[in-house]
């Protein structure tokens, strides 16, 4: 997932430093303009939440806005087989 997250331009190491990120260390993982993150967020791709004025992301809610954009699964074809 970590060299896939490096090839669409994901900051992985800042990504990984914290559990946290605040709205423009965001803005630099993701590598979007903030009109962009806004209409993530219009879209529900992604969720924040707001602390004494601050946005934050977490680093699971970055990581699903990455997954649903980029319409990526982490199951494989042989998943179903089993079913």
């Amino acid at each position: 997932m970590q060299e896939l997250l490096s090839k669409i331009g994901v900051n992985t190491e800042l990504l990984q430093s914290e559990p946290l990120h605040t709205r423009e260390q965001t803005l630099e993982i993701l590598g979007v303009s903030p009109k962009t993150l806004w209409n993530f967020q219009r879209e529900k791709l992604i969720k924040g939440t707001t602390f004494r004025g601050r946005r934050y992301y977490s680093k699971d809610a970055i990581i699903d806005c990455i997954k649903i954009h980029f319409n990526i699964t982490t199951s494989t074809e042989f998943d179903s087989m089993w079913d």
